[in-house]
């Protein structure tokens, strides 16, 4: 006598190893980015946020480590600078899940306007 294996049963055979695999070449690539994009510049980074957190928490967090000096292409990307010797530990310390080389970061290196140059707009 011989039992047939319902296909939904053969599709997660299937499925399950083809999952896993990806979902380890997809970390491989993503370690594998994050180590060539480490910061050169100690005193200028480029902080990944928890991208849930909402912009009062990642614009508090950021100015906590160090002085905002960009925002990056996502809302959750600020580009940092501070004293080189801990801004990196203070960032994490804040929140940051990654840190980048804003130069390497692409997008993410948009500066801030300066707006103290400007004269107020009046009513």
């Amino acid at each position: 006598m011989s039992t047939r294996i319902p296909a939904t049963r053969r599709l997660a055979a299937v499925a399950g190893p083809a999952a896993l695999a990806t979902l380890g070449v997809l970390l491989s690539l993503f370690a594998a980015a994050a180590v060539d994009a480490q910061p050169r510049t100690p005193g200028r980074v480029a902080a990944v946020f928890p991208p849930w957190w909402s912009p009062a928490q990642i614009v508090g967090a950021a100015g906590s480590a160090g002085d905002i000096a960009g925002a990056g292409g996502a809302s959750f990307i600020v580009i940092l600078r501070g004293d080189p010797a801990d801004l990196s530990q203070r960032a994490r310390q804040a929140g940051a899940l990654l840190l980048l080389d804003p130069a390497l970061a692409g997008a993410c290196a948009r500066p801030v306007p300066d707006l103290s140059s400007q004269e107020p707009v009046s009513p």
